[in-house]
């Protein structure tokens, strides 16, 4: 598996547990476990944007 492959596997699996965890906190985006998820996922979403330049 190469590096951009692997990124892209782990936005998966992050964007399914943002969905998870903003459905347990009813979707307060505001919350600080939503807050957290969201900012790992936006990290590899630059990351991939990087990688494809």
């Amino acid at each position: 598996m190469n590096h951009l492959t692997g990124l892209q596997v782990e936005i998966d699996l992050l964007k399914k547990q943002l969905l998870r965890t903003a459905k347990i906190y009813e979707f307060n985006f505001g919350h600080p476990q939503v807050l957290e998820i969201s900012q790992q996922l936006d990290q590899l979403i630059v990351k991939v944007m990087r990688y494809s330049r």
